[in-house]
């Protein structure tokens, strides 16, 4: 849900015509965000978020009590905005610029591992399931030729380190985070890790059990590592005020995350080009 914030960067970036990039690099929602900018058409999810997304088809807090149906179901939402009424535009996403993808492959009896599933090659339906299937939230995994796969923010959540090994220089990368600057990420509490460790209770699933003890640690890992060795790179962030977290889905706050976007992009876009490209 807090990738509202980036839908209306994303936005506003749209409206000003603003598209210098030759690659976009994303996890979760930031992925689903990045295509949809990249095939012109970041209005599909400003409007899911405003519509499909609230809804009790998308988040069923009722699940929980079986383990068999989604809490969030990540099907039923890329269904509903690739390939509803107005589809993403797929042969537009492979003409633009490559759009990599994160997942997590959570192969059983081996540690985790970050795939970059790429827009140009890969199936892009699978890859947005792929990327945004929040373990335990959503049931089972997503399969996709020898993989297994969970959420791309586990390991990767600010993929920056793949435009460097790319060769990208620190200013030629913008990073967009859905947390306000100075935020750090907390051990999950008791509850969530017991949902989590009974439903992976599988002993082949013990690395990924071990990977989403240690998510909180490796998350400010990658924070420290931007903040600290890369001041050359650009990063907008949301206002403290922001305070979506990762489920809620009330409508007024959505609206205020979009706005705030659209708001910091205008102020980045101001900076970094008084007259942007038409």
């Amino acid at each position: 849900m807090r990738g509202v914030f980036l839908t209306g960067v994303l936005q506003a970036f749209t409206d000003k015509h603003y598209f210098p990039w030759e690659i976009i690099i994303g996890s979760s929602a930031g992925a689903l965000n990045g295509a949809l900018y990249a095939s012109d058409q970041i209005h599909l999810a400003r409007d899911a978020f405003f519509t499909y997304i609230p809804s009790a088809d998308f988040i069923n807090f009722s699940n929980v009590i079986h383990p068999d149906k989604h809490i969030l179901d990540i099907d039923w939402i890329i269904e509903t905005i690739i390939n509803g009424d107005d589809p993403m535009d797929i042969k537009m996403l492979k003409k633009c610029c490559p759009v990599l993808i994160t997942a997590t492959d959570c192969t059983p009896y081996t540690k985790p591992k970050t795939v970059y599933l790429n827009s140009r090659e890969d199936d892009i339906v699978t890859a947005l399931k792929a990327t945004a299937a929040v373990p335990y939230l959503y049931r089972g995994f997503v399969k996709y030729r020898n993989h297994q796969f969970l959420d791309g923010a586990l390991l990767d959540p600010i993929p920056f380190k793949k435009a460097l090994d790319l060769g990208y220089k620190e200013e030629d990368i913008l990073v967009v985070m859905s947390h306000y600057k100075g935020y750090r990420k907390s051990q999950e509490s008791f509850w969530v890790k017991t949902l989590y460790e009974n439903y992976y209770k599988d002993e082949k699933y013990r690395y990924l059990v071990e990977a989403l003890d240690q998510r909180f640690i490796g998350y400010n890992a990658i924070i420290d590592d931007l903040y600290l060795n890369h001041p050359g790179i650009s990063i907008l962030y949301p206002p403290e005020q922001f305070k979506l977290n990762r489920i809620s889905h009330g409508r007024v706050k959505l609206a205020e995350g979009f706005e705030f976007g659209v708001s910091a992009a205008k102020k980045w876009l101001g900076l970094k080009a008084p007259h942007p490209p038409l």
